[in-house]
Formats: C-alpha cells, structure tokens, sequence
C-alpha cells in the first residue's frame, strides 16, 4: 500500500469508489486537445467502475486527492515499462482541469519521483508524451526530467541526476 503526503495533497491507493471523481476526470480529459496523443479512455460509468477497482488492487496507479476536501483531483502511474535496457518505473499523471494551473500535478508528480527513488531501488524514471503538450513537457522539466535527443518526447531521470537536484547548491566564497 503507498500513501504519501505533501502540504496540500494525499497520494494513495486507490478505491473502487473513486469511480465517480476517476470518471468526471477521464470525461473532461478525453474532451481536452491533449487527450488525441494518448489511447483512448473509456468514459462509461460501468467502465471507470471497472478501472477504479482495478486500480485499487494494487500500487501502480495512485489516486491524488486534496486533503483539504478529501476530493480526488488527478491520478499518477508508477507503473513498470520494459524497455530496451530493462524495466524502468513509467511516470504518468493525468489532472482533472478543474484544477490545472495550481501546481498541483508538479506537487504530486515531484513527490512520485521521490517516492520511486528512495523506496524501489530504481535507476532510472522514464516518461514520454506528444511534444504538441507543452505543458507536460514544462512539468516533466521542471521535475528534472531530460529529453531524449534521440526520441522526442521521451523524458529520463536517472537516479543520480535525481540526487544531484536534491543537493544544495554549493557558493563559493
């Protein structure tokens, strides 16, 4: 079971009866000009039924909610992805639009990747989304993560380079 915490969010597991704010979410996100760069969500109640008590069955896909109103505004992945060089940690986020524009996708996701490193021994964090999403390429930035040259729109962090973020700066005198 994963719960985190961060000054305004709890980030847990999540429940088969979070299929109504799962849904209102999913609605509004297959209806934005993002949704076009990933696979189709189903948007019926039965179906984001289904996926909520999939979800809750076990730690890859976290519930984010506002602890102020107990709300869930957005869900994170930290789901396992093979790739060429072996399994690496997959980020993903997807925030109700209701609450964009609050750093509330920033908070969460940072607390991810924290989450990620200092509890699963990854190595590395690998992501990807359409170049086309400026604003999820800014918050894949702002977390640390690079662009690959090779393929845009596929973003890294390795653990080291997630270290050295966390590392005050050092000031000559």
């Amino acid at each position: 079971m994963t719960t985190l915490q961060t000054e305004r969010l709890d980030i847990r597991n999540f429940r088969p009866e979070d299929w109504r704010d799962l849904h209102e979410m999913i609605v509004q996100y297959q209806a934005s000009e993002y949704a076009q760069y990933d696979d189709k969500w189903p948007t019926s109640e039965q179906e984001l039924q289904g996926i909520a008590k999939w979800f809750s069955e076990g730690d890859s896909y976290l519930a984010v909610c506002q602890r102020a109103t107990g709300k869930l505004i957005g869900l994170v992945a930290q789901n396992m992805v093979e790739r060429d060089d072996g399994p690496a940690p997959n980020l993903g986020y997807i925030f109700n639009s209701d609450y964009h524009g609050q750093g509330y996708a920033t908070e969460a996701c940072r607390a991810t990747v924290d989450h990620i490193f200092e509890h699963t021994g990854a190595s590395k964090i690998v992501t990807g989304t359409a170049t086309a999403n400026e604003p999820s390429c800014r918050l894949l930035m702002r977390l640390g993560l690079r662009e690959s040259a090779k393929t845009p729109g596929e973003f890294t962090i390795t653990r080291d380079e997630w270290l050295a973020l966390r590392q005050p700066p050092t000031h000559l005198t």
